[in-house]
């Protein structure tokens, strides 16, 4: 259930609307996740990725938990679900091992526009592992989701490399730990959630850091308190919005990380998106937009009449 108190939302009396704070919170989540991924891709092409993902964790940890001591102290960052936010841990912690490997790979736009389809695999999870029925007006949107996927990596007339095949594995585990964060996130105060989830992170990428070790530059050092400050900021602005709108509302909004990407693929590394990004992720958003609305759907008529 999405929190309704208003006196704990500090967005209530400027917008009395929950859904217009939803949208807010959710836009600025994705403008400062795209600086934590400039501050990761930049620390990704000098030491190794696995050890820039516990760096980034140790940051945010560092960062969020002398936030919380100084504001609640530590019984203010006690969890009502330990075993949630270790199953989460694992989601997170696999999905983004693979997406630092390939984010060195591939330009912020591509690898937002293939982030996009965590979605479809959620659909093709619950028909192969779930059992549950789906009809072909769903089947059509997997489709375009993927018709989409092939116009931006365009096998066969643009050279492929191993970041696609690792973002693409990235996806689904990211989309399982969004869809337990929507839990834990009706549980747990938003800084409590991003707490444990770096705490939890920062251990299981630590045999990784240690096995990578590479001493951090000055500059370096300053790239992964930035990576850990935009990161924290950015997961909690992404709980604040999971506790006041369902992920199905909040889907069509997933597209503006895309021109957020670009923007910084053309400021800091002078890259271009071209127009297959767009279109490819254009078709990939409209199928899972359409998913996200089907499930909702789903979710209010009786057990096996989903569409």
């Amino acid at each position: 259930m999405a929190a309704t108190a208003s006196d704990s939302d500090p967005l209530a009396r400027l917008l009395p609307s929950r859904v217009a704070r939803g949208f807010v919170v959710a836009i600025l989540a994705g403008v400062v996740f795209q600086f934590l991924n400039v501050s990761v891709k930049q620390l990704a092409h000098e030491l190794p990725p696995l050890f820039v993902a516990w760096g980034r964790w140790a940051a945010g940890l560092a960062l969020i938990g002398a936030f919380l001591l100084w504001r609640v102290g530590p019984a203010g960052m006690t969890t009502r679900d330990l075993k949630l936010h270790g199953f989460r841990a694992f989601f997170h912690t696999t999905g983004y091992g693979l997406w630092y490997e390939a984010i060195v790979w591939l330009p912020l736009a591509t690898a937002a526009a293939l982030g996009f389809t965590g979605p479809i695999f959620v659909t093709l999870g619950a028909v192969l592992f779930l059992g549950e029925r789906v009809r072909w007006r769903r089947w059509a949107a997997v489709a375009l989701g993927f018709v989409g996927m092939l116009v931006i990596v365009r096998p066969g007339v643009v050279e492929m490399n191993p970041g696609v095949a690792m973002m693409l594995a990235s996806v689904p585990l990211i989309a399982g730990s969004n869809l337990v964060a929507k839990v834990v996130a009706g549980r747990d105060k938003p800084a409590v959630v991003v707490f444990w989830q770096s705490l939890l992170g920062t251990l299981c990428f630590l045999p990784l850091g240690i096995w990578f070790w590479q001493t951090p530059t000055a500059t370096q050092l300053l790239l992964f308190l930035s990576a850990g400050f935009f990161g924290t900021l950015g997961y909690f602005f992404i709980t604040w919005a999971y506790r006041l709108l369902d992920i199905s509302a909040l889907q069509p909004l997933t597209f503006l990380g895309l021109i957020w990407a670009a923007l910084m693929d053309l400021a800091v590394w002078g890259k271009t998106a071209d127009l297959w990004t767009f279109a490819g992720a254009a078709l990939i958003v409209a199928s899972t937009t359409y998913i996200a609305h089907r499930e909702s759907v789903a979710a209010r008529q009786p057990k096996g009449d989903n569409a």
